[in-house]
C-alpha cells in the first residue's frame, strides 16, 4: 500500500479519513472528485490493515498505522472513532504538505457536484480558507438561535484547505498540537472534537480566509439559506448565484433519504424536492459502493480477548494515561490497561455496543426524570438552594471522567 511520503505526483491533495464501516462514503466521495476533477483521493483508513482490492482501483487507501504517529495505540485507546479521526487530520496536512503545494481536505460524507477549481483559485491568494457552518442568522426559536454554533464552533471542519505557506503551516501546527491533546466532544467544557479549537483560529492567524461560497460545504444545517436548483444542463446552483461545489451529507442515513428535508427546525414541514433529488441520488451511490466493500466492524473498538471498550473506558484512560508505563500496549487485555479496566470495573458484561443518546431521547426515559427530579428535590430541600445549585455545577466537572483521577484506582 502507498504511504503519504510516496504520494508525490500532484501538486493538489484531497484527503480524507474514515474507518472500514464509512469507507463507502469516502468511495462516494473518490468518485465523485475522479468525475469532476481527474483526481485521485487520498483516504486515511483509521483501522487495522486488511485487503481492499476494490477500494485501491478507486482511491489511494493510506492506513493511519503507516504515516509516523507517535503513541498511536494510546490515541486510538483514549478517543471514540470520531475524536480519533478528527484529532489527527491537521497532522495529515501537514504530512501531505511536505509533498504538495495546496491540501484539501473533506469529510468522507461530502460529495462532489462540480469542480474544485474555485478552491484552488483561492488558495492562490489565501493560505488557509474555511467555511461557516451558515451566513445567516438563526430564526430566535427554542430550536434554533444560534446555539449550535456556540456549542459547535463557527466553522464545519467538514472541509478546510491550505496552501504551503509559512502561515498555513503554522496554523496545522498549533491546530495539530491541540487536537492530539485534547480532541474530546465535550461541549460543556468547550471541547468539540477538532472544530471548536478553529473557532479563535482567525484571532491567532490573520491571513485566515472565511469563505462565504455558498456552493461550498452545503449541508442540511443550512440549506434554509441556501435554495438550490438545477439548470436544464443538470447542473445544481444554489440560490441562482454559485455552483454547487459539493454537498456535506451528515448523519445520513440510507433508509430516509427524505432526512435531507428534515433538519432545518425553521423550514418544518416544508418538502424540497432538490433536496430529495439529492438525497435519492446518495443513497443510490453508498448502496452500490457498499456492494464493493462491505461494511466492518471498528477494529480500534476491542481488547485483544475481544471485549468491548466502552466510552467510559476510554476517558478512565485518558485521566490515568500518563502514570503507566511508557510504550504500554492499551489493547493488551492482560497488561496494565486491562488490569486498571479490571479493578475499575470497566469492562463491559455483554456484547451490546454504547449507543450515544441525548435531548431528543429524554422523552423514552420519563419515569426515569420522574425518579431523579424526585431525588433531586429532596436533595434541594436538605442542602438549601445555594448549595444546591453548586452542586449540580459539580455534577457538570463530574461528567469528564478524564479530569477525576482520583475516582479511578489503579
Amino acid at each position: 500500500m502507498n504511504t503519504i511520503n510516496q504520494l508525490t505526483n500532484k501538486e493538489v491533495a484531497v484527503f480524507t479519513v474514515c474507518n472500514l464501516a464509512y469507507l463507502p462514503r469516502a468511495l462516494v466521495l473518490a468518485d465523485s472528485l475522479s468525475r469532476h476533477n481527474s483526481g485521485r483521493l487520498k483516504v486515511i483508513i483509521f483501522d487495522k490493515k486488511i485487503e481492499l482490492p476494490d477500494a485501491t482501483r478507486i482511491a489511494d487507501i493510506i492506513w493511519i498505522e503507516d504515516i509516523g504517529v507517535p503513541k498511536l495505540s494510546e490515541l486510538a485507546f483514549m478517543y471514540d472513532i470520531i475524536e480519533f479521526s478528527t484529532s489527527l487530520k491537521p497532522f495529515i496536512a501537514l504530512k501531505l504538505l511536505q509533498t504538495h503545494q495546496s491540501v484539501i481536505f473533506m469529510d468522507p460524507d461530502t460529495c462532489l457536484f462540480a469542480s474544485l477549481a474555485p478552491i484552488i483559485e483561492e488558495l492562490q491568494q489565501s493560505p488557509i480558507i474555511l467555511t461557516p457552518h451558515y451566513t445567516t442568522p438563526q430564526p430566535n426559536t427554542a430550536h434554533e438561535s444560534d446555539l449550535a454554533m456556540m456549542r459547535f464552533g463557527s466553522f464545519n471542519l467538514g472541509f478546510f484547505a491550505v496552501n504551503n505557506s509559512s502561515e498555513a503551516n503554522s496554523f496545522l501546527a498549533w491546530w495539530s498540537e491541540r487536537c492530539i491533546a485534547f480532541s474530546f466532544m465535550e461541549s460543556q467544557f468547550g471541547l468539540s472534537t477538532d472544530q471548536k479549537w478553529v473557532t479563535i483560529a482567525p484571532c491567532l492567524f490573520k491571513d485566515i480566509h472565511i469563505s462565504f461560497n455558498l456552493g461550498y460545504n452545503v449541508a442540511p444545517w443550512n440549506t434554509y439559506e441556501r435554495q438550490i436548483t438545477k439548470t436544464d444542463a443538470g447542473n445544481y446552483i444554489v440560490n441562482n448565484l454559485y455552483p454547487l461545489v459539493f454537498f456535506h451529507f451528515s448523519n445520513f442515513v440510507a433508509a430516509d433519504p427524505e432526512y435531507l428535508n428534515k433538519r432545518a427546525s425553521c423550514e418544518a414541514g416544508e418538502r424540497k424536492p432538490v433536496l430529495l433529488e439529492l438525497g435519492l441520488f446518495y443513497k443510490e451511490a453508498l448502496q452500490e459502493m457498499t456492494a464493493k466493500v462491505g461494511l466492518s466492524k471498528y477494529s480500534y473498538d476491542y481488547m485483544s480477548d475481544g471485549a468491548y471498550i466502552s466510552p467510559t473506558l476510554r476517558r478512565a484512560y485518558a485521566a490515568v494515561r500518563s502514570e503507566l508505563a511508557p510504550n504500554h500496549d492499551p489493547f493488551d487485555v492482560q497488561g496494565p490497561v486491562g488490569n486498571f479496566a479490571r479493578k475499575n470495573h470497566l469492562l463491559e458484561k455483554t456484547e451490546s455496543k454504547y449507543v450515544p443518546q441525548g435531548t431528543k431521547d429524554a422523552e423514552n426515559h420519563g419515569l426515569t426524570f420522574t425518579l431523579i427530579y424526585f431525588i433531586m428535590r429532596q436533595i434541594l430541600r436538605f442542602v438549601g438552594p445555594n448549595k444546591f445549585y453548586n452542586l449540580s455545577r459539580l455534577f457538570v466537572y463530574l461528567s469528564a471522567y478524564r479530569k477525576n483521577r482520583a475516582l479511578w484506582k489503579l
